[in-house]
């Protein structure tokens, strides 16, 4: 591994990297409301397991977006 291959601490945290993670926790919380109307659409109900899936995803949208907003600042 040369030099010019190795990373630097100035380069950990990017904002491509805030960008990124940013973007994940998007499709996370589209994901729990895809989760929610697809459930909807075939069985008129929401189970217990689908909430379950839902709360999980916007958990970890709304973490992933936190941390990036976390990034973007420091």
């Amino acid at each position: 591994m040369s030099e010019s291959d190795k990373t630097t601490a100035s380069e950990i945290g990017t904002v491509g990297d805030a960008l990124t993670v940013r973007t994940l926790g998007n499709v996370a919380l589209v994901l729990a409301v895809a989760v929610a109307v697809f459930a909807l659409i075939l069985y008129q109900e929401i189970s217990t397991n689908a909430l379950l899936g839902m709360l999980i995803l916007t958990g970890v949208g709304v973490g992933l977006r936190i941390e990036a907003a976390v990034r973007l600042r420091g």
